[in-house]
């Protein structure tokens, strides 16, 4: 062991499982990437055996994971990509009284709306429900017009 400290070896570790992490995706790796990490600067600061540096990795691996798993809950709220649709503009394809179709970025939408929609009129999505999207009226006057 001349030519490397036991630290050394856990830093090339880490980087190792942080490459495979980057390649698979998983996030686990990282846990497990973070985990070496801490046992790099543990071995560095600390002269620790062999079993001690295992321990720590085990320890600090578990961590690591319990400290993702706290970050993936807060996203666990979103659970499909149409949030992103709300408040968005979409373009009247056919009168809709109820329901309707509307065009969103190119493709064409089966609608749903209180109001009464004239073909062109420009909504907005308020809601999604499957591949319905519900839609109401930017302008009172469309709404007064058909009384």
């Amino acid at each position: 062991m001349d030519m490397f400290d036991h630290w050394h070896i856990w830093l090339i570790i880490a980087f190792i499982i942080l490459i495979v992490e980057l390649i698979s995706g998983t996030y686990f790796l990282l846990a497990l990437a973070g985990g070496a990490l801490l046992t790099s600067l543990s071995a560095a600061l600390i002269d620790l055996g062999l079993s001690m540096q295992l321990f720590v990795f085990a320890i600090s691996s578990a961590l690591c994971y319990v400290l993702l798993l706290s970050f993936k809950k807060d996203k666990a709220d979103i659970t499909d990509g149409s949030q992103h649709m709300l408040g968005q503009q979409v373009e009247v394809l056919d009168a809709i009284e109820h329901r309707g179709r509307v065009r969103y970025k190119g493709v064409v939408w089966q609608a749903e709306s209180p109001d009464k929609l004239q073909q062109g009129d420009i909504v907005e999505i308020i809601s999604v429900n499957g591949s319905t999207l519900g839609v109401k009226s930017l302008t009172t006057t469309t709404q007064g017009a058909a009384t």
